[in-house]
């Protein structure tokens, strides 16, 4: 997994699906930029790399969930239901 100077390469789509599938975060951005540097992504997708957890990682940015609001949907819809039971 080590390139020929000794280093775990590293590439800008590494560092795209780690963004994506961590932070949620699309690549491109001002903010995946700055995320990827004020937590040394980098760093991290050395480690994972190395450790054989980074495909484990990264797997959720090829299978998009819902954004932020679908948590907040699903437990408004079960409040929504539980309010419309009768009491037994």
């Amino acid at each position: 997994m080590l390139d020929l100077f000794g280093e775990v390469p590293v590439t800008t789509q590494d560092v795209d699906a780690w963004v994506l599938s961590v932070a949620g975060i699309e690549p491109g951005t001002p903010r995946a930029e700055y995320y990827a540097q004020a937590w040394r992504v980098v760093d991290k997708i050395k480690r994972a790399k190395l450790a054989g957890t980074f495909d484990a990682i990264v797997e959720g940015a090829a299978q998009p969930s819902g954004g932020w609001w679908s948590r907040f949907s699903w437990t408004r819809q079960t409040q929504v239901v539980k309010e419309r039971r009768p009491a037994s």
